[in-house]
């Protein structure tokens, strides 16, 4: 802006209070009057110094900007407000200017304001010089470009901040702009920038990639869908992120995470080498693949628990046993399973276990779980607490074993165990009844011994025969034949036997059997074996009784032997037999005494027809 000498004249000549509060007469030309409004209003500040630096004149702006009064800044030199470091710079311009090397120059200042602040300004500089040459006065224009300053050294500061992060950062990133054809479509995208680890992950070098192509140096990028996904986010704006398996052509397979975002007309990347992250994911789940084969090839019900119950894994074994699927237990509640779901209070008692094996205890009971077709399973159940280095429990371990058939041996021994005592009582019992009647009817110890042992006998042989079958049941011709063979054999061919297999309880063995052994004592003495053409002949069958129970009937017959005679007096045998097959048997006994021989017709009720 140029000022007219004479306005100049009049402007440096006045006070400075009147100078900024005068009013023109009309007298005034209007010209003068247009640039001293001009000179006043400027957006920039304007300032007259004197060759020694002293303020001589300043616009409105020129105050505002460094926070003084007009008054205030004449009092002053510019050099009084200068910041240091600039001050050098300045002087040896205007020396130059002074001495005529040069008539302004420009550059950037700092001044102090007022407040103690510093005010950085684009300054011009030219001067007024007199007929000799001499420079009259500086004339100063000051734009005030603070802000700009501070918005540029904070962008200076990102961007340094934003490339010391890139140069060091373990991921790669890159820039890349679109390259657009006619129709403005985007083919292809050119490299801008790339950080050094987008070099070591990428295999290229900074030098091979700016300026590049996409398509040109990594064509695969189209068939992997990359270039399509790049594309998008430039014409969306959305953000995208993928991991992709991505070939090299020396270097095998790379795996990498990938996110990518717009940036003007293009594209940032950044990219993590996550190679070995999914190898040892791959590795991983091969382990957990072949761990989860052997769980399901375990006869054991396994699984894994959070501390908290979730059901995180469960084998094939444990599924199969509840009908279930692994999407049926996973995610829920251990104790909320359909193997429990039979008894809310077993729910309760599982989920307590949980509790206190998450707190650290071992828990091993017996427990039901419900079985596929709705019945129930015993097993042998065990919660196990896993623990980490610090002694916290992270996992919990359910397992069981099915013990339905240690259940079954335990039922069965005890069946035994009661059977036995009831037979051992009946044995005593009838052992001191043997032992009692015997007493009174024989007239000796020798024939004491003798008939007592015969009868002990009897029965350890109808023992036997129990225990060497089904341990509760006898076949009636094994039973005769036990009790009959001692007294026939080598001479076999004096009994005979015939009928069909027919099955007696241990109570009705041991009666019958003492009665077949007392007929066969009998027999030895007093019938048909007592000489050595006599035989026995013994027959049984079975019909349906009156009352729907099968019945068997024996017919004991002795042919060839003494002619048969009621006995004086009624003997231990008989009473034996009547009182057996009254009372143990619930049957009923007929016995003849014929010419030719002893008939015996006995009849009671048997378990059943084998």
């Amino acid at each position: 802006m140029r000022f007219p000498d004479s306005f100049i004249r009049l402007f440096l000549h006045m006070p400075s209070s009147y100078a900024h509060n005068m009013s023109f007469s009309p007298m005034m030309e209007e010209g003068d009057i247009l640039y001293r409004n001009a000179f006043e209003n400027a957006a920039v500040g304007i300032a007259y110094i004197s060759p020694e630096g002293q303020w001589l004149r300043m616009n409105k702006r020129v105050a505002e900007m460094f926070g003084y009064t007009p008054a205030e800044l004449e009092a002053l030199r510019f050099q009084d407000i200068t910041h240091p470091e600039d001050l050098d710079t300045n002087l040896d311009f205007l020396k130059e200017v002074r001495e005529g090397r040069r008539e302004g120059y420009k550059l950037e200042k700092r001044y102090f304001h007022k407040a103690g602040h510093i005010v950085w300004v684009n300054l011009s500089v030219s001067c007024i010089r007199d007929t000799e040459g001499k420079v009259r006065y500086f004339i100063s224009v000051l734009d005030d470009i603070t802000e700009q300053k501070r918005v540029r050294q904070a962008l200076d500061e990102s961007e340094a901040r934003f490339r010391g992060y890139q140069q060091t950062s373990p991921d790669g990133f890159m820039l890349l702009h679109s390259l657009r054809d006619q129709a403005n479509e985007i083919v292809d995208f050119v490299w801008d920038f790339v950080n050094p680890a987008g070099e070591m992950i990428s295999r290229q070098s900074k030098a091979d990639l700016i300026g590049a192509r996409l398509l040109e140096v990594m064509p695969s990028n189209r068939s992997l869908g990359l270039f399509d996904a790049y594309k998008k986010v430039v014409e969306t704006g959305e953000t995208w992120q993928g991991e992709i398996s991505y070939p090299r052509q020396t270097h095998g397979i790379v795996w990498l995470r990938i996110t990518a975002a717009k940036v003007d007309d293009g594209f940032a990347v950044s990219f993590q080498d996550i190679t070995e992250h999914k190898d040892a994911e791959i590795r991983l789940r091969e382990s957990q693949d072949r761990q989860r084969r052997i769980l399901d090839n375990v006869v054991a019900l396994v699984g894994l628990l959070r501390p908290d119950g979730t059901v995180l894994e469960s084998n094939k074994p444990s599924l199969m046993a509840g009908g279930l699927q692994r999407q049926d237990v996973v995610g829920k509640k251990f104790w909320e399973c359909a193997w429990w779901s039979y008894d809310p209070d077993v729910q309760a008692s599982i989920r307590d276990a949980v509790m206190r094996a998450a707190a650290g205890e071992q828990m091993r009971f017996d427990v039901e779980i419900c079985g596929a077709d709705g019945k129930r399973i015993p097993v042998d159940f065990q919660l196990a607490p896993c623990f980490d280095e610090a002694g916290r429990v992270t996992e919990i371990i359910p397992s069981g074993i099915d013990i339905t058939e240690r259940k079954l041996a335990e039922s069965q021994r005890e069946m035994l165990v009661r059977e036995l005592s009831h037979r051992v009582k009946n044995s005593l019992a009838m052992v001191q009844a043997i032992a009692s009647h015997t007493m009174h009817v024989e007239s000796s110890i020798e024939a004491f011994r003798e008939s007592f042992s015969g009868r002990l006998r009897a029965i350890a042989a109808c023992h036997d025969l129990l225990i060497a079958t089904t341990r509760s049941s006898a076949n009636v011709a094994q039973l005769v034949s036990e009790q009959v063979s001692p007294y026939t054999s080598p001479q076999a061919e004096r009994v005979t036997m015939s009928g069909p297999p027919i099955i007696l309880g241990p109570e009705a063995s041991y009666a019958f059997g003492l009665i077949l052994h007392e007929l066969a004592t009998n027999a030895v003495k007093y019938g048909a074996w007592s000489n050595e053409t006599g035989s026995v002949s013994v027959s049984w069958s079975a019909k349906l009784g009156k009352d729907g129970r099968t019945e068997v009937i024996v017919d004991w017959r002795e042919r060839g032997g003494p002619k048969a005679s009621p006995p004086e007096r009624k003997g231990f045998g008989s009473v034996l037999i009547e009182e057996s097959l009254s009372h143990s048997l619930g049957g009923q006994a007929h016995i003849e005494y014929a010419e030719e021989g002893l008939n015996a017709r006995f009849q009671f009720p048997v378990e059943g027809v084998a």
